[in-house]
Protein backbone atom coordinates (compact mmCIF):
# COMPACT_ATOMS: atom_id res chain seq x y z
CA UNK A 1 0.00 0.00 0.00
CA UNK A 2 1.00 3.43 -0.79
CA UNK A 3 1.58 6.15 1.45
CA UNK A 4 -1.31 8.21 0.14
CA UNK A 5 -3.58 4.59 0.79
CA UNK A 6 -2.45 5.12 4.55
CA UNK A 7 -3.69 8.47 4.53
CA UNK A 8 -6.84 7.79 3.20
CA UNK A 9 -7.46 4.85 5.41
CA UNK A 10 -6.31 6.53 8.71
CA UNK A 11 -8.32 9.96 7.73
CA UNK A 12 -11.81 7.88 7.68
CA UNK A 13 -10.51 5.79 10.49
CA UNK A 14 -9.83 8.96 12.53
CA UNK A 15 -11.81 12.17 11.20
CA UNK A 16 -10.41 14.31 14.17
CA UNK A 17 -7.37 13.97 13.41
CA UNK A 18 -5.14 17.16 11.51
CA UNK A 19 -3.86 16.69 7.53
CA UNK A 20 0.01 17.19 8.87
CA UNK A 21 -1.19 14.59 11.91
CA UNK A 22 -2.48 12.15 8.70
CA UNK A 23 0.84 12.39 6.80
CA UNK A 24 3.09 11.89 9.48
CA UNK A 25 1.32 8.74 10.47
CA UNK A 26 0.53 7.54 6.95
CA UNK A 27 5.02 8.03 6.38
CA UNK A 28 5.78 6.46 9.54
CA UNK A 29 3.17 3.06 8.25
CA UNK A 30 4.57 3.35 4.67
CA UNK A 31 8.03 2.61 5.78
CA UNK A 32 7.08 0.45 8.19
CA UNK A 33 5.96 -1.73 5.94
CA UNK A 34 8.52 -1.60 3.52
CA UNK A 35 10.83 -2.64 5.96
CA UNK A 36 8.75 -5.66 7.06
CA UNK A 37 8.44 -6.53 3.30
CA UNK A 38 12.55 -6.16 3.26
CA UNK A 39 13.54 -8.05 6.52
CA UNK A 40 10.74 -10.73 6.38
CA UNK A 41 9.51 -13.52 4.54
CA UNK A 42 5.97 -12.23 3.01
CA UNK A 43 4.59 -15.34 4.04
CA UNK A 44 6.22 -15.66 7.56
CA UNK A 45 4.64 -11.98 7.98
CA UNK A 46 1.23 -13.38 6.98
CA UNK A 47 1.48 -15.99 9.60
CA UNK A 48 2.29 -13.69 12.15
CA UNK A 49 -0.73 -11.81 11.36
CA UNK A 50 -3.00 -14.80 11.53
CA UNK A 51 -3.48 -15.00 7.36
CA UNK A 52 -3.15 -17.97 5.90
CA UNK A 53 -1.85 -18.77 2.81
CA UNK A 54 -2.76 -22.35 2.36
CA UNK A 55 -4.41 -23.89 -1.15
CA UNK A 56 -7.77 -24.94 0.60
CA UNK A 57 -10.18 -23.54 2.95
CA UNK A 58 -10.08 -26.73 4.79
CA UNK A 59 -6.74 -26.92 5.25
CA UNK A 60 -6.21 -23.41 6.06
CA UNK A 61 -9.05 -24.44 8.55
CA UNK A 62 -7.88 -26.92 10.07
CA UNK A 63 -4.09 -25.16 10.14
CA UNK A 64 -5.53 -22.35 12.37
CA UNK A 65 -7.16 -25.17 14.88
CA UNK A 66 -3.94 -26.69 14.87
CA UNK A 67 -1.98 -23.59 15.75
CA UNK A 68 -4.40 -21.88 18.54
Amino acid sequence: MTTTGFEKRIAAACPHLSRSKVQRLALKLAKRAERMQEEFDFYAALKVLGISSDPTALTAIKNMETAA
